[in-house]
């Protein structure tokens, strides 16, 4: 057996035509029933001669030929081989003798004469599924053996936890592909499968934690379906495993689980946003598809993380145009060529502008004509824009005024402004630019006439995982250079949700508003950035503080210990979705509104201590902090 697996590759086997697993199953056919014959004849079984023999094996070989075509016996993948291949050439075996059956009890009723006897053919059947099941495990017992011992391929010990169909299903798929993981046991809280097999698999159920169990057995890799789990035990589970260095995979697509496939590529590793526990949130309005449909749609800083995010969501929704506005030409080249690849038939216009030039913003809205805009365009660096002041009030303050006012002037019809948390009780320059805009936007609403009125709808949430210029990439390469991490100080918390589920939430507060409303989304429990640190490294194979160390900068400038989705002062109102709220924040008059931009467009040469000033007039609960703070 050495020299076979010497002279064997396992990793150079393809996998055989299924002409040829036909043409072999033929074989096995032949020499199944010429033995079985051979028996017969030898313990003295007389045959009918109605028929010469050759014919009739002719015959048997024909049907069976057929039947194995009709239930595709030959497709499966033989070192794969699983119950529902078994099952296949049953059908096939048993198709076949009902089938000779009736040909010969209508020959006999033709004819008062007999072709085969029965009990023979039967038997035959018999064991030609005997050999053609032994054939397969043959064949997968070898590949098993071979797979395991291979010098170059290591084979690992891995559990599922929990017992369903789902995770029986993926039980068969490793059953079937022992090429790289071993499957050991499930692992399940009702005691009264405890010591049970299935698929041949044991089950341990006891009251053992499932982490004290997998150390014990020293596991080192298991399957979690997600959910299955209540959340807070999911939660501690998920952070045990990291402390244990144990992989926990979630498989990507249970119901494709069939005798070809891969285990190894069907399964991936808990990302970060499943171990930080976001809950997934699903819209399902059909108000959203009205909405959007046919229409046509404009999405400023439409090449940035929320907003091409915004642009591939609303792309779904078959509006008649999308016109992406961004004054980044990469990533605006980049959509481009995304966009025109995923939705060949949208029609798409790329606005390269800047959303501080009135000229050019007013001069597309005059073209395109757009019934709806998503305003996303902001800055948003804190560090950056405490010292560049003036470029947070040119694009957050009047780039939103410039994009408002053509968006009256050319008949927008609904207008939904992206803000963030960073708006409430703001400690910096761009919290507080933001908290300007929505002020803006929400007090123009309430001057409209009502036979024009626009709806003017904002949005505020937290961080978002992934988005560009996200801590997470700044921690991403951190590691992969060996670190430190650096987290500027070990209690700083922050909201966080993915960049598909904030975009969902947007188009859906966006479009159940009436106008004037400032929706809150549910981002679920802050996470401390150092928990964060610390998962990403486990996450990466290593020990924060042994491999990779985390260092504690200090607070930078207007950057808060935490953030708040709502200001000490507002109430919320409920609404029919519960990760949805309304800000009840007090509404000022546009004349107060423009009174104070006039004052601003002057004072915003100034210092910056003379602009902070007059900040506070129309935001008085702005507290600037030069080192951060609270």
């Amino acid at each position: 057996m050495n020299k076979l697996k010497q002279f064997v590759n396992i990793k150079r086997l393809g996998f055989l035509p299924s002409w040829i697993i036909l043409f072999m199953d033929m074989g096995i056919v032949l020499f199944a029933s010429l033995s079985s014959y051979f028996v017969f004849s030898t313990i003295g079984v007389k045959f009918y001669t109605t028929i010469p023999l050759l014919y009739r094996l002719v015959f048997y070989v024909i049907v069976l030929f057929f039947y194995f075509l009709v239930f595709k016996t030959y497709k499966g993948i033989i070192r794969y081989s699983s119950i529902k291949d078994a099952i296949r050439l049953f059908k096939a075996v048993f198709s076949t003798f009902i089938t000779l059956f009736l040909v010969d009890t209508l020959y006999f009723i033709h004819a008062g004469r007999h072709i085969f006897v029965i009990f023979t053919i039967f038997l035959s059947s018999l064991v030609i599924l005997f050999f053609l099941i032994f054939f397969r495990i043959t064949v997968k017992w070898l590949f098993k053996y071979l797979s395991v011992k291979d010098g170059g391929n290591t084979v690992e010990n891995l559990a599922i936890i929990g017992v369903n169909s789902t995770t029986i299903a993926l039980a068969e798929a490793f059953v079937n592909d022992t090429s790289t993981y071993n499957l050991c046991f499930f692992i399940d809280k009702n005691k009264y499968l405890n010591d049970k097999k299935i698929l041949g698999i044991p089950v341990i159920a006891k009251s053992n934690s499932i982490i004290a169990i997998l150390r014990f057995h020293k596991i080192k890799n298991i399957v979690l379906i997600k959910n299955y789990l209540p959340e807070e035990e999911e939660l501690a589970f998920l952070d045990a495993c990291l402390e244990n260095k144990i992989v926990v995979y979630n498989p990507k697509l249970v119901s494709g689980f069939d005798n070809g496939l891969n285990t190894s590529k069907s399964l991936k590793r808990y990302t970060l946003e499943e171990l930080l526990y976001r809950e997934t949130i699903s819209i399902d309005n059909p108000n959203v598809i009205n909405r959007l449909k046919g229409k046509t749609i404009l999405v400023t800083g439409g090449a940035g993380s929320i907003g091409s995010e915004l642009v591939n969501q609303i792309a779904h929704f078959e509006p008649a145009t999308i016109v992406i506005v961004d004054q980044a030409e990469t990533p605006l080249n980049t959509i481009q060529l995304n966009i025109s690849q995923a939705f060949p038939s949208l029609t798409c216009h790329y606005e390269l502008i800047n959303v501080g030039n009135r000229e050019e913003v007013f001069a597309v809205f005059e073209h395109y004509q757009p019934e709806i805009v998503f305003h996303a365009a902001a800055y948003k660096h804190v560090p950056v824009l405490e010292t560049n002041f003036r470029q947070a009030i040119k694009v957050n303050i009047f780039g939103t005024k410039n994009v408002l006012d053509a968006a009256a002037a050319f008949g927008t019809n609904r207008f939904v402004f992206i803000s963030t948390d960073k708006a409430v009780n703001p400690t910096n320059i761009m919290g507080a630019s933001k908290r300007i805009a929505e002020i803006m936007v929400q007090s123009y609403f309430h001057t409209q006439t009502s036979e024009s009125k626009m709806k003017i709808i904002t949005t505020r949430f937290g961080n978002v995982l992934g988005s560009n210029g996200s801590v997470v990439h700044l921690f991403e390469d951190q590691i992969k250079k060996g670190g430190p991490v650096t987290v500027t100080h070990p209690e700083i918390n922050r909201f966080f949700m993915t960049i598909p589920e904030a975009c969902k939430l947007v188009l859906e507060a966006g479009t159940m508003g009436t106008g004037g409303e400032i929706y809150i989304f549910d981002m679920g429990k802050p996470v401390l950035i150092r928990k964060l640190a610390e998962k990403m490294i486990r996450l990466h194979g290593k020990e924060p503080y042994t491999d990779i160390d985390i260092v504690f900068t200090g607070l930078r400038s207007g950057e808060k210990l935490y953030e708040e989705i709502l200001a000490h002062s507002s109430q919320t109102l409920p609404t029919y979705h519960p990760k949805i709220l309304i800000a009840q924040d007090p509404v000022f008059s546009y004349a107060q509104v423009a009174a104070f931009l006039t004052k601003l467009s002057v004072t915003v040469f100034e210092d910056k201590e003379t602009v902070i000033a007059v900040f506070k007039e129309l935001v008085p609960e702005f507290i600037d902090t030069p080192k951060g703070g609270m």
